[in-house]
């Protein structure tokens, strides 16, 4: 029976899997083996605070358990509850050294308390313990990205390795397109469907597509349905839940509707990508939601744009890159109409900083600028928020410590929590003057949502596509002079902006308007989008190389469109 239910786990088939389980024990109600096995089933389908029960009886019994102090961390990893998890997987690696899932675990949990170095470091033990542990390597693969310790070679040699992995491990589809459109046809492929970044992202421009020359499907892989998948659902001719496939699943899925172009939109995460390695479309593309090269030979094509990707960087892609005006859009929230506050410095006759960014994207280094900044303005705060990470006292008293290390003592600071909605995290931005960015991945949506509440942002800029995202937007609304080049030069210009309260509180009046009018244009977005997709086309049709090239204005810069569009 045990194997059984081993079987039925394996399969995804939760509910068979407990009930054979269950039975077991109520047959022999000491059998560890199927304690642990019972607890990891209830992990999985969700009964965290049961599972965590059950390891701790067991536990009880039997102290010196890797495997039950792994679960334990894992399941209350998953109630983010990140300090408890810390504590229960060090017990685990304590025990066993050479558990290569409980090191992964330890990562998730360090990471979600900003510990990103000390997350790397154990994400480093699980791949050197085994080299093909795929939830690792694609944890790896992202969090490298919030390190001071990488850069920009190593970020694509490490994205590479883990394509030709992939690429030796599949098979690619053989693909036939359908006859019966003879428009465009582009499917949107995403695990963010629904009321996040992502979906917000993309509701506007699937919205915008022009369906008299294009057919666009969408392929959730998410299975949430919210109000926001509704929407994003009715505004493409196609949808599809592809929420219970497998990788191969969703790429034999999306072959068979016979597609021209395979748009992924959340290329960040290591796993979306999988099921382009299956080549289920011919012409492949990378757009919006993105940290670096997929590291896929069978991703053809990545939207960016010169600001983030300037000359010099396409030797850090296996895609060739298409550079638009803007590679993605901001859209503020639907129908929102967030009233904008007056900078607090008016009534506060101080200024407050502070920075919405992912937690673990705050390094030691970051926290050091920061408190060297407070240094110098005695009366100056800083706000951190970071979704509901600061709601853990694990995760506060760490931040704390590293402030009190450079002198800043804890009063000055404000930790908050999570809001139950976007308009109420929107409206917490009335709280700051200036918003500060982190370094080197620079804040992408938080700055946006800082620029559009019109709290003005100071961003330090680097040599890879994260590192320019801040310098991205500051450029567009003309504000050069809050950009920073060096760690010095950031405290500079943080320290002479605050001392300009007058341009402070005018920006407020007056960053809206420009964020919605140069950051928030989705008819001219998805005309260029559009251009680049037809000028794509064309390439495949005309056997020419895939090369890089630039649209702008709806017009391709580097080489010239054909008049009479035809597909094959």
């Amino acid at each position: 029976m045990l194997e059984t239910a081993k079987e039925f786990l394996r399969a995804k088939q939760l509910p068979a899997a407990f009930k054979t389980v269950t039975a077991l024990l109520k047959l022999e109600p000491d059998n560890r083996d199927a304690m642990l096995l019972c607890a990891r089933i209830m992990r999985h389908g969700g009964k965290l605070k049961e599972a965590i029960a059950l390891y701790n009886t067991f536990l009880a019994h039997v102290p010196n358990s890797a495997e039950a102090f792994c679960g334990l961390g894992a399941a209350y990893g998953n109630l983010k509850r990140y300090g408890d998890a810390e504590q229960a997987l060090r017990q685990a690696v304590a025990l066993d050294s050479q558990y290569h899932e409980a090191w992964t675990f330890l990562a998730e949990a360090l990471v979600e308390q900003g510990k990103t170095s000390e997350a790397i470091d154990s994400l480093d033990k699980a791949i050197a313990l085994d080299p093909n542990y795929a939830p690792a390597i694609e944890r790896r693969l992202f969090y490298a990205t919030f390190d001071p310790r990488y850069d920009s070679a190593t970020a694509f040699e490490m994205n590479r390795a883990w394509g030709i992995r992939l690429e030796q491990s599949v098979t690619p589809i053989i693909t036939t397109r359908s006859e019966d459109d003879q428009r465009i046809r582009v499917g949107y492929l995403s695990d963010e469907f629904y009321e996040c970044v992502t979906g917000r992202f993309l509701e506007p421009v699937l919205e915008a597509h022009d369906r008299t020359r294009f057919f666009v499907a969408g392929y959730s892989q998410a299975g949430i349905k919210d109000a926001t998948a509704t929407r994003l659902k009715s505004a493409v001719d196609s949808w599809s839940d592809l929420s219970n496939l497998d990788a191969a699943g969703v790429a034999g899925h999306i072959a068979k509707d016979g597609l021209d172009i395979l748009i992924l939109c959340t290329s960040y995460s290591p796993s979306s990508r999988v099921p382009l390695a299956y080549k289920p479309a011919p012409i492949q593309v990378c757009y919006s939601n993105l940290v670096s090269t997929t590291g896929l030979a069978a991703v053809d094509y990545m939207i960016t744009e010169a600001a983030t990707d300037p000359d010099g960087s396409d030797v850090f892609y296996v895609e060739q890159l298409v550079r638009l005006t803007n590679r993605n859009i901001y859209g503020p929230p639907k129908d929102g109409n967030v009233p904008l506050a007056d900078s607090p410095c008016l009534k506060n006759g101080f200024i407050t900083f502070g920075t919405f960014n992912h937690i673990g994207k705050i390094s030691r280094e970051m926290v050091a600028l920061w408190a060297k900044i407070l240094s110098h303005m005695p009366d100056a705060r800083f706000v951190l928020k970071s979704t509901d990470r600061l709601e853990q006292p694990n995760a506060v008293s760490y931040f704390a410590d590293l402030f009190a290390e450079h002198g800043v003592t804890s009063d000055r600071l404000d930790f908050l929590g999570n809001d139950d909605n976007l308009d109420q995290h929107l409206q917490r931005y009335g709280n700051i003057d200036i918003a500060l960015d982190t370094y080197p991945c620079n804040g992408g949506t938080t700055s946006c949502e800082a620029l559009w509440m019109g709290v003005p942002l100071v961003s330090m800029t680097g040599n890879f596509f994260m590192s320019r995202q801040g310098a991205n937007y500051l450029s567009k609304l003309g504000l050069n002079d809050l950009i920073a080049t060096t760690p010095d030069a950031y405290v500079r210009v943080a320290l002479s902006f605050a001392k300009d309260r007058k341009r402070i509180t005018m920006l407020r009046k007056s960053l809206r308007q420009k964020v919605e009018e140069i950051l928030f244009d989705p008819a001219s977005h998805v005309a260029e989008l559009e251009t680049a997709y037809e000028e794509m086309i064309r390439r495949l049709n005309c056997q020419e190389p895939t090369t890089p090239f630039s649209v702008s204005k709806s017009k391709v810069v580097s080489s010239t469109l054909s008049k009479n569009l035809t597909l094959q």
